[in-house]
């Protein structure tokens, strides 16, 4: 016997013989825990949405009211000519 005929008697032997029990409500439980990880995600992309929405505003305020693009004003005043 080769090595892989072994092993697909293996699996046979293993799929042939008893099955373990499964719990009736297994899957009430699973469609249950589904519907949790479902709805955490939702809520997790919302907020996600939410931060990523008020960091842009926030920004855009900061961008409005500072002006950044414009240059610093100048500390000294120029001197005036014909003085």
């Amino acid at each position: 016997m080769t090595l892989p005929d072994r092993k697909e008697d293996e699996v046979r032997r293993m799929l042939d013989g008893p099955h373990p029990p499964v719990p009736p409500e297994l899957a009430q439980r699973a469609t249950e825990r589904g519907r949790r990880m479902a709805r955490r995600r939702r809520v997790a992309r919302i907020v996600l949405w939410l931060l990523l929405t008020a960091a842009l505003t926030a920004l855009a305020l900061w961008a409005a009211t500072d002006q950044p693009w414009l240059p610093p004003p100048a500390d000294t005043t120029p001197p005036l000519e014909g003085w």
